[in-house]
C-alpha cells in the first residue's frame, strides 16, 4: 500500500498539466476529535475528464480506478489502513462533468484511537487517466475528554437464564479546539457503542446523567442562559443512538431532571417552542 501512495504522488509531482482532471477537495466539520468519536470527512468531485469513469473492479477482476487516502501522524509516519483492499469509490460510475461529494467515516478506514495530530490527503488513481489526483491536505487533531459523571446500565437480555451485560455511560468534558463541550460516550471492555457532542460546557449549571428501567439513557444539560436540552440515548442494533430530543425553558423555578414520581420527568420547567423561545441552527451550532 506504501508502493501505491509513493507511486501516485510520484506521478503527481511530475505532471506538468494546468487542469486536473479530477477535482478533489476534502473538508471536515472539526478540528479537534474525541477519541472514538466518529471522525467525518466530506470529499468533493468533480470530473473534468469528458469522460465516464467505472472505478473498482472489472468482470476479469482488474482495478480500473481507485480512491486512496494517507493519513499521517505527528510523528511522521503512515497510519495502517484497517482493510488495505477497501475502495470507498468501489462501483462507482462517475459521469463526465459530474460532480459528487462523498462522506467517509476516516476512523472506520484507518486506526485512528491515539492522541495527536494528523493530516489526511485523497488521492485518486484510474486506468484511463494519464497520472493521478490528489486533493488537498488537510490538518485534524485526537484527544481525550475528562470524565465528570458515569453511569454502569445493564443491558435486556433474550430469556432469564442469559449472562446480563453491562455497559457504561460517560459523561465528558471536552475541548474541541473553539470551546468547552459536553461528551458522551457508551462503552463496555470490548466495544464504544457510541460517542457523542451533547452540547456546550456551562459553568455552575452541574449536567446530569441518568438510566431508566429499559437501559435507556437520559441526559439533561443547559445549552444557553434560558435553554434546556433533553436527550435520550438507547443501544438499538449494536449501536448507541439518539432516540429523542428535547428543549425545555425555565418556569417558576431552576430546570431538573427528576424521577421522584416513578418515571422521568423536566420540573420547573415548560417545552419550548421553536422559533419562539430559540432558533433551531443557533442550538446546533456546536454541533
Amino acid at each position: 500500500m506504501k508502493n501505491v501512495f509513493f507511486s501516485i504522488v510520484l506521478l503527481i509531482l511530475a505532471s506538468t498539466a494546468v487542469h486536473a482532471q479530477i477535482g478533489m477537495q476534502i473538508s471536515a466539520q472539526h478540528e479537534r476529535y474525541l477519541r472514538y468519536e466518529r471522525i467525518q470527512m466530506k470529499l468533493q468531485l468533480r470530473n473534468y475528464s469528458g469522460n465516464t469513469l467505472i472505478f473498482g473492479n472489472d468482470a476479469q477482476g482488474q482495478n480500473l480506478g481507485k480512491l486512496v487516502f494517507k493519513v499521517t501522524a505527528q510523528n511522521g509516519s503512515l497510519v495502517s489502513m484497517l482493510d488495505p483492499t477497501a475502495n470507498p469509490m468501489e462501483g462507482m460510475v462517475f459521469g463526465a462533468g459530474e460532480s459528487r461529494v462523498l462522506t467517509l467515516t476516516l476512523n472506520a478506514l484507518f486506526d485512528l484511537q491515539v492522541d495527536g495530530f494528523y493530516t489526511v490527503t485523497a488521492y485518486i488513481d484510474h486506468k484511463r487517466l494519464p497520472q493521478g489526483f490528489a486533493s488537498n491536505t488537510l490538518n485534524f487533531e485526537v484527544r481525550d475528554g475528562s470524565i465528570i459523571a458515569t453511569k454502569t446500565i445493564g443491558l435486556p437480555t433474550d430469556n432469564n437464564t442469559d449472562t446480563i451485560k453491562s455497559v457504561t455511560a460517560s459523561l465528558m468534558r471536552f475541548n474541541d479546539g473553539k470551546r468547552e463541550i459536553f461528551c458522551l460516550r457508551i462503552e463496555d471492555e470490548n466495544c464504544v457503542y457510541g460517542t457523542f457532542r451533547v452540547g456546550p460546557y456551562i459553568a455552575g449549571r452541574e449536567p446530569q446523567l441518568d438510566a431508566d428501567g429499559a437501559s435507556a439513557i437520559h441526559v439533561f444539560i443547559q445549552v444557553a442562559p434560558k435553554l434546556y436540552s433533553y436527550a435520550v440515548y438507547s443501544i438499538i442494533g449494536g449501536e448507541a443512538k439518539l432516540r429523542q430530543q428535547r428543549y425545555f425553558v425555565p418556569d417558576n423555578g431552576v430546570p431538573i431532571l427528576s424521577r421522584t414520581t416513578g418515571y422521568f420527568k423536566v420540573l420547573y420547567a415548560r417545552q419550548a417552542i421553536e422559533g419562539t423561545d430559540f432558533q433551531f441552527q443557533s442550538v446546533e451550532e456546536w454541533n
